[in-house]
């Protein structure tokens, strides 16, 4: 994560700078103007992050900020009443963070489905920033974002207002500047959800003995077609009845598809769920194979995995060799 004017400045010059000036003098020549109010817009960065942006465009996302200290004319800080406890001083600006966020959400307490002690000082959203904050030190905190595929999430981070470049980097201009552009960089993780096979066996032949029914289970990237999963799994019968398997945790998104490979001595696929299915995040889709005993007086019964890989036809094929499944 970075924060920049111009010359876009690591994220954590800032903090040490913050941290130099907190209760002490600061060397900026100027006298803080107390009569302004402070704003901080916020950006994702290009490339990946542009991408980032665009998945959460249709999202809403909520800001909030809590002031910490109030700031004088010459740039030194004083707690305010909530957060007296806080130790200013140093340059631990992570231990503040969190011993901040201790007394917001409580001992233990996270950002994370927890509603905050303190009311936050300023409340605005991603795309429109925050403005009109009374100038001080802030703790902001960036709200949890989800589309479709993803989850995304930003850490908190420390904010001076107003700030100057040469507290940033020690270098430059000494002018107090009280509009902020922060560059954000969230932590992406995947939604997930799962896929439930039903298998139906309508009639069965007890003489033939335990019966054996094989699935091929294919996910793959809705995007570039890649597989991202592929799985193979059997389903036994020793009577009529109604069997099912759940497969966990696929990305979801992905696009699915699952055939029945093997159905058994004996028995004929009357229904076959052979669609493609997108998976839904948090949620569950299913595929419904229907089997009926054809008649016939063939033997056969099969184990977990008992199929091998056909490298010509890209699939898997039922066997009952041996030789063709161990290594």
């Amino acid at each position: 994560m970075r924060l920049f004017k111009k010359s876009r400045i690591p994220i954590i010059s800032l903090f040490l700078a913050v941290l130099f000036c907190v209760g002490s003098v600061a060397v900026a020549v100027e006298a803080v103007d107390l009569t302004r109010t402070g704003t901080v817009t916020f950006r994702l960065g290009d490339g990946d992050m542009a991408e980032m942006g665009e998945d959460m465009a249709s999202t809403s996302i909520p800001v909030y900020a809590w002031r910490l200290a109030e700031i004088s004319q010459d740039g030194s800080y004083t707690a305010m009443e909530a957060f007296r406890s806080l130790e200013l001083e140093g340059d631990g600006w992570n231990t503040l963070t969190q011993d901040a966020l201790a007394l917001i959400y409580g001992e233990g307490g996270t950002e994370e489905g927890n509603r905050p002690l303190i009311a936050p000082s300023a409340v605005g959203t991603l795309e429109e920033g925050l403005s009109g904050l009374p100038l001080g030190l802030y703790l902001v905190s960036v709200g949890s974002a989800a589309s479709e595929r993803y989850v995304y999430s930003f850490s908190p981070m420390l904010l001076s207002l107003p700030w100057s470049e040469m507290l940033l980097a020690g270098a430059g201009s000494d002018e107090w500047q009280y509009t902020l552009e922060v560059m954000l960089k969230p932590e992406r993780e995947p939604r997930e959800g799962n896929v439930r096979i039903v298998k139906t066996l309508n009639s069965y032949n007890a003489s033939r003995g335990d019966v054996t029914f094989v699935f091929e289970i294919t996910a793959r990237d809705p995007e570039s077609g890649e597989i991202i999963y592929s799985n193979v799994l059997s389903m036994d019968f020793s009577a009529s009845g109604i069997k099912e398997a759940l497969l966990e945790h696929l990305p979801a998104g992905a696009e699915v598809t699952v055939r029945e490979v093997y159905s058994g001595a004996n028995c004929t696929l009357t229904i076959s769920d052979d669609e493609i299915k997108a998976v839904r995040a948090d949620d569950e889709i299913s595929f419904s194979f229907v089997n009926e005993y054809d008649g016939e007086e063939k033997t056969g019964y099969g184990v977990e995995n008992r199929f091998r890989y056909d490298t010509e036809y890209e699939t898997y094929v039922w066997t009952t060799s041996l030789e063709e499944i161990l290594p």
